[in-house]
């Protein structure tokens, strides 16, 4: 009986020590594989893509605006759990691509025209 207490305590250490061991790994893995996730939704929009986003950003769109991102994310995608947290991972290339030079203008240029038209 002894025996077997002493090697379910042994057990539970290695187990512990174990977990505690691949628990950072994870952690890390995952937040790799989410950057190369948020990174392939920003660099795999087409220049269509960046226009149509910049005008339904501008309309408020939003439904619109997150059906091109959910488009391109199994694409882009690089684990399963990451269709969990899809939502946040286009969120986060949403506001990659909103403080993105480039994208920012072609929002300026959207607004413009659309000024342009609406004043005549």
């Amino acid at each position: 009986m002894i025996g077997w207490v002493g090697t379910a305590v042994v057990v539970a250490l290695v187990v512990g020590v174990v977990a505690a061991w691949v628990a950072p790994n994870f952690d890390e893995a995952q937040a790799t594989t989410d950057r190369q996730t948020i990174d392939c939704l920003t660099s795999h929009l087409s220049s269509e893509d960046r226009a149509n986003l910049a005008q339904f950003a501008d309309r408020n769109d939003s439904d619109s605006l997150w059906l091109v991102f959910d488009r391109v994310f199994p694409d882009c995608a690089v684990r399963g759990d990451q269709r969990d947290r899809k939502a946040q991972l286009e969120a986060a290339a949403w506001r990659i691509l909103s403080s993105d030079p480039d994208f920012m203008r072609t929002r300026e240029a959207n607004a413009a025209l659309a000024a342009s038209a609406a004043a005549h």
